[in-house]
């Protein structure tokens, strides 16, 4: 389908400038610059034949599609815009230019997305009617977490961070592999993610040693292919425990030598007393016996 479209985006997820390529699909249409923040597209000129492209759009950013006309003679024809096969009007949001044979979306939001058609039935040589057909999509991958931590026999909850219509295709690897090759897809369950885009969230049930490594989340959208990684990490469920029982032990020995050392401390100063006792009763026996003999 031609050259992919560009997209940028910020370590946060956040789109830092938002281009677009126009991707030629049938009939190819010549590729210029690329748009800026008044969203200029690029020069895309077409014939009485017809032609179709695609177009990123990025929400909140204006949008320009144009059906610049090659074989025009008649400056007062006028075109007609089309989505999904219902005539456009300017107004508010949709602003459509005559004179440049261009449509305009100040602040496109999702709902945007679709099939656009410009086309005229008149005024064209040979009576030949003059039509384009873009297809405007909206597509935005974020980046994935470098790694992750997970507990033992704790499910391994991962999401690819994309969005996108129509939906992406999203498939998921571990370890350069096809994840259903390496766990047991009953342990496997998939859902879509935020954005509802089918499959984009992986949910691997009690995780054990094995499910440690490198895995991959696989997109593809307009014949192109993206992927996103992340490293899980299985950990034991009681390894914050260890550092904290080895505390509690050294503590408890630390308290047994020091209660053994002062219980031999005491008992030493308590003999000593006992023998400094024992001297002082057997002096004062002898006293009296020399105050008996004198006596006498």
């Amino acid at each position: 389908m031609g050259s992919s479209p560009i997209i940028i985006a910020s370590d946060t997820g956040q789109v830092n400038f938002p281009f677009y390529r126009e991707l030629p699909t049938s009939t190819p249409a010549p590729l210029g610059g690329v748009g800026g923040t008044d969203g200029t597209e690029t020069d895309a000129k077409a014939n009485s034949s017809g032609t179709e492209s695609v177009q990123v759009l990025f929400v909140g950013y204006p949008m320009r599609l144009s059906c610049n006309l090659t074989n025009q003679v008649n400056t007062s024809i006028e075109l007609e815009w089309y989505k999904d096969d219902e005539k456009l009007e300017s107004g508010d949001h949709i602003k459509i230019f005559q004179e440049n044979s261009s449509l305009l979306i100040n602040s496109p939001v999702r709902e945007d997305v679709g099939i656009y058609k410009c086309e005229t039935d008149s005024g064209i040589p040979l009576d030949k009617p003059f039509f384009k057909t873009i297809q405007v999509i909206h597509f935005e991958i974020r980046r994935m977490d470098k790694s992750m931590n997970v507990d033992m026999e704790k499910d391994i909850v991962l999401i690819c961070p994309v969005e996108g219509k129509p939906y992406p295709n999203i498939t998921w690897k571990k370890d350069d592999r096809p994840v259903t090759e390496l766990i047991n897809q009953t342990r496997i369950t998939y859902e879509p993610n935020e954005h509802d885009v089918p499959n984009s969230k992986i949910i691997i049930a009690s995780a054990g040693w094995a499910d440690r490594g490198n895995y991959t989340c696989v997109i593809d959208s307009l014949s192109k292919t993206f992927e996103r990684f992340t490293f899980i990490r299985v950990k034991d469920v009681y390894a914050a425990l260890w550092p904290f029982i080895g505390i509690v032990i050294e503590v408890l020995l630390l308290g047994i030598i020091i209660f053994i050392f002062e219980k031999r401390r005491v008992k030493a100063e308590f003999e000593e007393s006992d023998t400094d006792q024992g001297n002082d009763q057997k002096n004062t026996a002898e006293h009296n016996k020399d105050l008996v003999r004198q006596r006498k």
